[in-house]
């Protein structure tokens, strides 16, 4: 009855006792922890990347726990979990805490007492610290040795996946063994690596939660229990014959080892020390230089403290020693000192070499081909002739595909869609700007301007570092810290203060920081980001949760109640409101922030990732019990309303925002695969553009995918394989790599190979660059890590093309691809940078494929829109990835079968299963059947552009064939005679009939005559330059987006046309679109101007479109804008050159316009901005200063 109740409650994988299995890093060490002898008692610790994954996982298997009485806990911080630790000491029990390298600092103090107490001999400690060498998302270089050295407390280094999950124990029986605590130290390419380890029978302590024992307190050595002088001195004096018992059990357990290598040649010249991870990558690159078996190499297991008879021995057989590990010379020094020790002078290297060589570089992390590079040279001598060559080679290898830098744009990471940090952020953007503004704050606060200062802290709202928020981050200090930091300068300055802190930090160390700056009467704001989860980390608990790590209930801790409580005297208020609430929150923090004195301002916001994951659950529910979906709400932009002046992509970087190109440029709209719909654009008010678009359907959809023949597909010819195949996935936070790269681990696994991968991880939440290694390796198969040699890929499943060019950048950390090895199955459809997004920075994705296509296999090169076809034919990019992988599999670039892939998509996919099946076969026939896909659509001609306008208003009846003729005229007129190509003559007649319709005939031939006045004085010598741009530019000015012309285009029928394809809308089936439209008109009644938001419906703007009156009755309406009209087309009349510089300098004043978008205050500043440019450039042509003056 207890297994059955276990295994519905676990993972499978956990419950395994023989052969192979596939788990994370993270995984990995909880199974070791399982298996551990006698079994473990407390898990505790405090989330933090790496080595998060392993509460993700104690999550994942609760049952287990419950069942047999293991305790796992989070503690609020680390200190909190090493105290922990050290209590567990008391009873003899197996104990682990879990944290990252800055953990590892917080936690010192407790575990440098415990360390010294010892560990009980029944009993054991093992403190799993996760370093970051490449500090890819841990704020200081991380190397946590030192910090060990310092507590006296040993490292125990793992190297490989399977001594990771059975080193676990071996830690135990060391610390046992020594009465010491044991650091296991761990990495990131470790932790967030995984793949296929032989498992064992798991273990289960006898004492446990529900077997409790009564503690016989009369047992208890207070000498070693109870440290404080004189006993502390007393106790250290017996750490010497404590590491002397290590060192003896290490040898024991075999944890220190000399690689197999043939000592018939004799002594060596050099010898390799090494350990952990370092140790791994050291065996790849000695294989991969033809030299694993010639170079005499020790793996250190321990190395802290060092074993000297093991070193001693090892360094007898070798003249000179090279130690290489990652980050700064830890185990060099300790070899070093431990060879003075011993009398023995012998040369050491490591961070140098000898000859002037490059040494093993201090900072960073390492790569088995950085290795290679650094010890080709200067093994290559030393080597027996035969290995001189393969040495050459391999470095001969290397060098080809590395090289220059291709200069891309950075990708960095920033705020999910729907992140409740976002409102504050975007709101605080605001606050900040106008707190600077003298006028705004004398007339709302009736005050000097403020200039703000924000103090950084831990937690997802780190990202504030990055554009487009980073002027809210001015500092950081670490986690719970900011309002410390800020008490540092506060007596100081007249400045108001602000920082941002997560419910979870609040909790590990921030209502300390509260107290601290109470007692200090400090000016600042804390703003408390209740997210009710912990978010960065992967959504472990927190106290102020109804649930703990192991789903049991707790006590729910609130926030307001122990604030209220730390600032009782202190004349503190405490406010809770939500941040979604856009215009009551922003009142509410420019209030607050104003006070003086220390302030708290709750945002109560749930995580947008928990609300979103539970609305697809229902979606999916709701799909599955009808068939469809009847409702679905959406965020939309309406292109011809959006001015592209990027309010709304620069106060928010949001990546639910993405680009469009139309007939009159490039315009913002919603990416309806990533929007989650919160509305924190549209909230904005910054354009009318925006919308709710909630689609109604009557019946399921039907789908493209249904006329296609899946069944009738040929069978993959796959590619012949043979040894060690490696794949590699990258694309974009949110594309999901993570699941692609655990189907294809998943499938590997099941044909049977011995699998290891790699995930990056870490700061890269949406729109941060991700990746993932996977290898398929079979036995005998030579010795690897889950990082490949530069250009040793044979197969890069590109999700995004930016990402994939910077994976094969000659000059970049990865370089994985090669011209003779490796193949490329390429997503093109383009995923903006936030730079971009914020106008800054773009990119070509052509030129991006065309590197791509030189720097690998160009026969086995194949790209395509696929988030464009995934959108369109299964409703969302998020299908993507298994369509890539479809594509793969039947270009016969995977070693796999279809029924491996299939019982993988069926056991990672969960709910969403079925449909990425049919994405896969998707992508199987869009391998074979691309051209049915890619059909280049030709460009309308002017002629079908005038004739479809006429068909339009003929539609209308008597009066419309009027119209049309008015309109007919006005066209032909226009464009008679003009030296122009077609696609200019095209977008001449597009303007001319849109403002047609803005107001009328005399208003669109105005707009002819302008530019048929510039095309006579323009040259073909110039390509019509000018000419193009005012047919551009003086429509920009004509076409005033005022509160009529706004209602034409949100009602117009191209526009309905359009939303009904883009949702799949079938009035025949029922289905039907309701829009919301989110406005804000502005009328202007002489002297008084009214100003009001309103969530408009058709029929209002239907009436309002026919009010083109107003423009003549309200004279002062929009005034500033027909001013700025009227000044561009005097400008034209002006238009004369008499040579090239002068022209250019025409073309500059013509092209003013296209920097004025945007509405009302948006756009105001940048029309005196473009007058100024234009007198600037007038005053320098000759001749123009007399037409200046006039």
């Amino acid at each position: 009855m207890a297994t059955k109740s276990v295994i519905s409650a676990a993972d499978p994988r956990f419950l395994k006792e023989d052969g192979f299995e596939v788990f994370t890093g993270n995984e990995a060490m909880v199974k070791g922890l399982l298996e551990t002898e006698g079994g473990t008692h407390l898990w505790t610790g405090y989330p933090g990347s790496p080595v998060s994954g392993i509460f993700d996982t104690i999550e994942a298997i609760a049952g287990l726990f419950r069942t047999h009485g293991m305790q796992a806990t989070l503690a609020n911080n680390e200190a909190l979990a090493a105290a922990m630790i050290n209590g567990s000491q008391m009873l003899g029990l197996r104990a682990v805490a879990v944290m990252k390298s800055v953990g590892l600092h917080v936690a010192a103090d407790a575990l440098a007492l415990g360390n010294l107490s010892g560990a009980h001999p029944d009993g054991g400690c093992l403190i799993i610290v996760g370093d970051d060498p490449w500090n890819d998302s841990t704020q200081v270089p991380a190397d946590s040795r030192f910090l060990a050295e310092h507590l006296h407390m040993p490292v125990l280094e793992p190297a490989t996946l399977q001594e990771l999950k059975d080193w676990i124990d071996v830690g135990f029986r060391l610390s046992r063994q020594a009465n010491l605590y044991v650091g296991y130290l761990v990495t990131t390419n470790q932790a967030d690596g995984g793949g296929s380890v032989s498992v064992r029978r798991n273990h289960f302590p006898r004492v446990n939660t529900l077997n409790p024992v009564t503690l016989e307190t009369a047992a208890i050595d207070y000498e070693s229990r109870v440290l404080l002088p004189p006993r502390t001195g007393r106790r250290e004096e017996d750490l010497s014959a404590r590491y002397r018992r290590l060192w003896a059990e290490t040898e024991k357990l075999g944890v220190d080892r000399v690689l197999p290598y043939p000592r018939s040649r004799g002594r060596r010249r050099f010898g390799l020390v090494s350990s952990g991870m370092a140790a791994w990558y050291l065996e790849q690159a000695l294989q991969e230089l033809g030299l694993l078996e010639d170079i005499p190499v020790l793996k250190l297991g321990l190395t802290y403290p060092i074993n000297p008879h093991t070193l001693l021995h090892f360094a007898r057989e070798v003249e000179e020693l090279v130690v290489v590990e990652e980050r700064r010379p830890f185990l060099e020094e300790a070899v070093s000192h431990a060879l003075q020790q011993a009398g023995v002078l012998q040369k050491v290297w490591g961070k140098k070499f000898p000859d002037q060589l490059p040494g093993i570089p201090s900072h960073g992390g390492l790569h088995p081909s950085l290795l290679a590079e650094l010890l080709g040279p200067l093994f290559a001598l030393d080597a027996p002739p035969s290995r001189q060559s393969k040495v050459r080679s391999c470095l001969a290898r290397l060098k080809s595909v590395s090289g220059s830098s291709w200069r891309l744009p950075a990708r960095t990471p920033t705020f999910c869609p729907g992140c409740p940090h976002r409102d504050s952020a975007s709101v605080f953007l605001e606050i900040q700007r106008d707190f600077r503004n003298p006028d705004y704050m004398q007339r709302h606060h009736r005050r000097e301007p403020v200039d703000l200062v924000f103090h950084g802290d831990t937690g997802c709202y780190t990202m504030l570092m990055f554009e487009p928020t980073k002027s809210l981050m001015h500092n950081y200090s670490g986690m719970g810290l900011g309002g410390g930091t800020g008490l540092g300068v506060d007596p100081f300055i007249r400045n108001k203060q602000v920082v941002f802190m997560g419910d979870s930090t609040f909790f590990h160390s921030g209502q300390i920081a509260i107290s601290n700056s109470i007692k200090n009467r400090q000016d600042l704001a804390y703003i408390i980001l209740d997210n009710r989860t912990t978010a960065m980390t992967g959504h472990q608990t927190t106290p102020g949760l109804e649930k703990d790590l192991l789903g049991n209930s707790t006590f729910t801790q609130n926030i307001d109640k122990v604030v209220e409580a730390i600032t009782a005297e202190g004349n503190c208020e405490v406010i809770r409101v939500n941040p979604g609430l856009r215009d009551h929150y922003r009142a509410v923090l420019e209030e607050t922030v104003l006070r003086d004195g220390v302030k708290v301002v709750i945002a109560d916001k749930e995580c947008g990732i928990l609300t979103h994951r539970r609305q697809a659950r229902q979606e999916r529910e709701e799909i599955r019990k009808k068939g469809y979906l009847p409702q679905k709400r959406y965020i939309h932009i309406t292109p011809e309303v959006c001015e592209y002046c990027l309010a709304c992509t620069t106060s928010t970087g949001c990546p639910g925002l993405t680009f469009t190109e139309t007939d009159f440029g490039r315009k913002v709209q919603t990416d309806l695969s990533w929007c989650v719909a919160d509305g924190a654009c549209a909230k904005l008010y910054a354009c009318p553009a925006f919308e709710e678009v909630t689609v109604v359907r009557g019946n399921r959809p039907s789908s493209a995918l249904d006329s296609l023949a899946f069944d009738t597909l040929p069978a993959p010819r796959p590619r012949p394989f043979s040894g060690t195949h490696r794949l590699f996935l990258t694309g974009v936070g949110g594309m999901g790599i993570a699941s692609t790269a655990a189907v294809l681990v998943r499938a590997g696994h099941r044909e049977g190979y011995q699998v290891l991968f790699c995930d990056r991880n870490g700061l890269a939440i949406r729109n941060g660059a991700v990746y993932s290694h996977i290898v398929y390796r079979k036995e005998g198969d030579p010795p690897t890590t889950a990082i490949p040699m530069y250009g040793a890929v044979d197969l890069i499943l590109g999700l995004d093309p930016l990402e994939t060019a910077r994976a094969l950048d000659g000059s970049g950390r990865l370089r994985v691809g090669s011209p003779d090895r490796t193949g490329v199955i390429l997503n093109s459809s383009k995923t903006p940078t936030i730079l971009n997004l914020l106008g800054r920075e773009d990119f070509c994705v052509k030129d991006l494929e065309e590197r791509i296509r030189q720097a690998t296999d160009p026969h086995r090169f194949f790209r395509c829109e696929v988030s464009a076809l995934a959108e369109r034919h299964l409703g969302t990019k998020l299908y993507a990835n298994t369509i890539l992988v479809g594509i793969a599999f039947q270009r016969g670039e995977l070693p796999l079968s279809q029924e491996s892939l299939e019982w993988a998509i069926q056991e990672t996919m969960g709910g969403s299963a079925s449909a990425n099946w049919q994405a896969f076969l998707f992508g199987r026939y869009l391998a074979e059947h691309s051209e049915e896909f890619v059909q280049p659509l030709e460009p309308p001609t002017p002629q079908s552009e005038i004739a479809k306008s006429l068909e339009e208003l003929e539609q209308e009846g008597s009066r419309g064939k009027e119209r049309g003729q008015r309109l007919w005229q006005c066209i032909t007129q226009g464009i008679a005679g003009l030296p122009l190509a077609e696609a200019d003559l095209r977008d001449f007649i597009l303007r001319i009939r849109d403002l047609f319709h803005y107001e009328d005939a005399a208003y669109a031939e105005r707009y002819t005559k302008l530019v048929r006045s510039v095309a006579a004085k323009d040259s073909a010598q110039f390509g019509m330059a000018a000419t193009k741009a005012v047919i551009w530019n003086a429509h920009r000015v004509m076409a005033i987006k005022d509160e009529v012309e706004v209602a034409r285009l949100l009602t117009s029928k191209e526009k309905k046309e359009r939303d009904r394809e883009l949702y799949h809308v079938d009035p025949a089936r029922g289905d039907r679109i309701l829009y919301r439209h989110l406005t804000r008109p502005e009328f202007v009644f002489g002297p008084f101007r009214l100003r009001f938001r309103m969530e408009s419906r058709d029929w209002m703007l239907r009436v309002m479109r026919r009010a083109k009156f107003l423009r003549r009755i309200l004279t002062r309406w929009h005034q500033r804008e027909k001013e700025f009209r009227d000044w561009y087309c005097e400008l034209l009349g002006r238009f004369s050159f008499s040579s090239p510089s002068e022209y250019q300098r025409w073309l500059s004043i013509l092209r003013l316009p296209e920097a004025v978008r945007g509405y009302r205050e948006i756009r105001y500043g940048k029309m005196e901005e473009a007058r100024a440019q234009a007198e600037k450039l007038l005053s320098e042509i000759p001749d123009s200063e007399e037409s200046l003056a006039r």
